[in-house]
């Protein structure tokens, strides 16, 4: 005879959802409600999710409980938290000590992403840019991530406290206005501190320089007057686009830059389906990653990444000939 255990259920939501070979998560939140996510099989989300949660490596593959996360698992950095809040679960990191000294400096309000980029950057003084541009430039933008949270939880804390006074076009305006600034924030905060690495590297760029078609590639290297000068050997010039997330945008890239065949994306985005890197792959696309997000792909695709310091290595090589 053979035993087996078997779950049974009535039809719900959830089940409707799932597929066979779909990645079910059941997780209990700390008010005691569950949160049952379902992820399409194979797909960028259910990768993500396998390597937050630690299921890679499974004693028993197919199903494993997990009271406490992993420790590797359980840096909530930004590879970790932009999976999270896109499963609707906001992570508050806030450091307190700053944000006198942020009111004080900034007056009240938020200054522009650059300049909010250079002061989160100066508060770590004890970071060498030479030191290795994937670790400084992960360190750079999770401070800022932390500064930033801690002045947005007290200046949205000190609007709502003094009411709108029943104006419901002034809460939607100002409520609309703290989304487009977080959607906006992360993918310019990154291209300040790219920026500020280059520079740092002694490398030639234009930023946001207009191409073919008005297409604005976010770095060109070594420049726009030679991406422009037909006699200009086109295997010397780079191109860099740069997104906080890829999803489906990433081949948005694809268009800029036509003198340049191969191009270079930069990205935070971890666990990216083996699917869609193949498919990057085929489209002569190659996809920088800084260092520590590449465990989260598999042996294989790590074969193919590219971390920053190789891109950067690049660039110097093709700007010396």
């Amino acid at each position: 005879m053979r035993w087996e255990y078997r779950l049974y259920f009535p039809t719900n939501t959830v089940s409707q959802y799932a597929s066979v070979g779909d990645l079910l998560l059941i997780a209990k939140r700390p008010d005691n409600t569950l949160l049952a996510i379902v992820a399409e099989q194979d797909t960028t989300i259910s990768r993500q999710l396998t390597w937050l949660f630690g299921f890679t490596d499974l004693t028993h593959p197919g199903f494993s409980i997990r009271e406490d996360l992993e420790t590797e698992q359980d840096r909530i950095e930004f590879a970790s938290r932009f999976i999270l809040e896109s499963i609707g679960i906001v992570v508050e990191s806030t450091e307190e000590t700053w944000l006198d000294a942020m009111l004080d400096k900034f007056k009240g309000t938020f200054p522009t992403t650059k300049v909010f980029s250079a002061y989160a950057r100066n508060t770590l003084k004890d970071i060498n840019p030479k030191d290795g541009p994937d670790d400084v430039l992960m360190a750079w933008l999770e401070r800022e991530e932390i500064l930033f949270r801690t002045m947005e939880r007290y200046l949205i804390g000190d609007r709502l406290s003094k009411g709108f006074d029943g104006d419901v076009d002034g809460f939607i305006s100002f409520s609309l206005s703290v989304q487009n600034r977080r959607k906006s924030r992360v993918g310019l905060a990154l291209e300040n501190h790219l920026e500020q690495l280059f520079t740092e590297y002694g490398l030639r760029y234009s930023r946001t320089s207009v191409t073919e078609n008005k297409t604005k590639p976010d770095f060109l290297f070594p420049g726009h007057a030679e991406y422009h000068n037909p006699e200009f050997n086109p295997l010397n010039l780079t191109m860099l686009g740069v997104k906080s997330t890829c999803k489906d945008r990433w081949r948005q890239v694809l268009a800029e830059a036509n003198r340049i065949e191969q191009k270079h994306l930069l990205t935070l985005e971890s666990a990216i389906s083996t699917n869609q890197t193949d498919e990057m792959r085929t489209k002569n696309l190659q996809l920088v990653l800084p260092r520590r997000i590449h465990g989260s792909y598999t042996e294989e695709q790590r074969t193919w990444l590219m971390d920053l310091t190789s891109f950067i290595t690049l660039v110097q090589r093709r700007e010396q000939i």
